[in-house]
């Protein structure tokens, strides 16, 4: 509990801080040209203000939940409305659905998994304050998500009023077909929700960052000789293939739900970093320019060369880059490991195709040696 202070020693006397805040999130929510909604069917507790976004100092979004947050069974309902011309992009249901795992494992540490296989896909009919609209309704497993436009020229509640808006309806532990809408006049139990769920997050982390510290310092030392270099490599190639593929298949890139995919590039970082101070005698400044270029390169090769995930040659290519970056061998690459370096040095490797070709060159050379 803390006190205002005031002159001589006197005090005005205990502020409510939880209430000061959610006051100031209500004035936030003011002046608003859109209704709100939130689910009226089935009654769950909780009301939560999970979100709120504005754009040029107009309100686009609102977010409102009911139910168990941290719980893998749920029930759990939460409803976005996002004012129709806000300008945001149209995301899949898929990326709502893989939101709301996301949402799971940062505020309860639950990996719920990747989903079903076998999504079902529906036009269900929803009520908003007992009129019935169209939605469309995607479904893994327990989980599900709707979107319903409303305020539209087809939609059965366009003469209420107010700006047209999107409504995401993302639930867990519950069927959609139980759930309705209804429009939310009062947002102060809201508002009190969402200082009681940030506390509730707020004693989670500090318990999470103490037990990453009780795991810090029992932490085995790095690894030796090599292994570090190629364990962040490794890690590096692969989650710059996971991003490429998912902005080929549409879909938002994302972080393994792991602590290592979450946090543990800053520990493979470290572990290069420091192996490479030890083993080319250099100081931090330099081991980290070294290990970035590495890194930087492996990348390159990764998102260009075919050959190079996954196969004997790409193996190859990563032994010999790390031992050019650590010891300045003279790997038979070492053509390609300039180029790269003299282009980098420019700040633009897009811009040269030495490199490319070094490489294609390696490669060739490689195979007839293997004849």
């Amino acid at each position: 509990m803390q006190y205002r202070g005031g002159t001589g020693g006197n005090f005005e006397g205990p502020r409510d801080i939880w209430r000061e805040l959610a006051q100031a999130d209500l004035q936030n929510l003011g002046r608003r040209g859109f209704r709100v909604y939130g689910p009226t069917a089935p009654l769950l507790d909780s009301p939560t203000l999970a979100s709120w976004e504005r754009h040029n100092d107009r309100l686009v979004k609102v977010e409102l939940s009911h139910g168990s947050p941290f719980a893998a069974e749920g029930p759990y309902v939460s409803v976005q409305t996002l004012v129709a011309d806000a300008g945001h992009r149209r995301r899949s249901l898929q990326d709502v659905i893989e939101d709301e795992r996301d949402r799971l494992y940062e505020h309860a540490g639950i990996d719920d998994g990747d989903g079903p296989v076998l999504a079902v896909e529906s036009e269900p009919w929803l009520t908003i304050d007992g009129i019935p609209v169209r939605a469309e309704l995607r479904g893994e497993g327990r989980l599900w998500a709707a979107r319903l436009d409303v305020g539209g020229p087809d939609c059965p509640l366009r003469s209420r009023g107010g700006e047209p808006v999107t409504l995401t309806v993302t639930g867990r532990g519950i069927a959609p077909e139980r759930i309705a809408l209804r429009t939310v006049e009062d947002l102060q139990p809201y508002a009190i929700g969402r200082q009681e769920i940030l506390q509730a997050l707020t004693e989670r982390r500090q318990a999470q960052a103490a037990e990453r510290a009780e795991q810090a310092a029992n932490r085995p030392p790095a690894p030796a000789g090599l292994d570090a270099h190629r364990r962040l490599v490794e890690f590096s190639v692969q989650h710059a293939l996971r991003i490429e593929a998912a902005a080929r298949s549409g879909h938002e890139p994302r972080e393994p739900r792991d602590p290592e995919g979450r946090a543990g590039r800053g520990e493979l970082w470290e572990d290069a970093v420091r192996q490479q101070m030890r083993l080319a005698g250099e100081d931090r400044d330099v081991a980290n320019e070294a290990v970035t270029a590495l890194v930087n390169q492996m990348v390159r090769l990764a998102e260009r060369a075919a050959w190079f995930p996954g196969t004997e040659d790409g193996r190859a290519a990563v032994e010999e880059s790390i031992r050019y970056t650590v010891f300045e061998s003279e790997v038979p690459s070492a053509a390609a490991q300039r180029a790269w370096r003299r282009d980098t040095s420019w700040g633009a490797p897009d811009n040269s195709t030495e490199w490319m070709d070094n490489w294609q060159s390696w490669l060739i050379e490689r195979a007839e040696a293997s004849r």
